[in-house]
């Protein structure tokens, strides 16, 4: 991977980010190739559910901190219902488009577990 990866994925107000541990977010492993890439100075998306969080756009970012021994970052928290409204955005063919239109009523609950390396 040559140059540096950013985020094409946005939340729509002005709404600040929080710290969170990853150990209360939910995501899928990274793919090895574009961890070191990524600029880790922007916060990531997660979406609140009763048990923790859903990653909605970090991952790489996250295994890239963990690498440095760092486990907890910023990031944006939204409801599934701000989610599902369109309030998270993302570039596609050039322009940023709401992702609710493309995953309404997708988000569900589920038992998981994430180890940090």
């Amino acid at each position: 991977m040559v140059g540096t990866m950013t985020s094409y994925k946005v939340v729509t107000d002005d709404r600040k980010p929080i710290l969170i541990k990853h150990s209360e977010i939910c995501y899928p492993p990274p793919h090895p190739d574009y961890i070191d890439g990524v600029d880790t100075s922007y916060p990531g998306i997660v979406i609140k559910f009763d048990n923790g969080y859903l990653l909605e756009d970090g991952c790489h970012r996250i295994a890239k901190l963990q690498k440095q021994g760092i486990c907890e970052s910023l990031f944006y928290v939204v409801t599934v219902d701000e989610y599902k409204n369109g309030i998270v955005h993302m570039m596609f063919m050039g322009e940023f488009v709401p992702l609710g239109e493309w995953n309404h009523n997708s988000l569900e609950i589920n038992t998981h577990t994430n180890e940090v390396n």
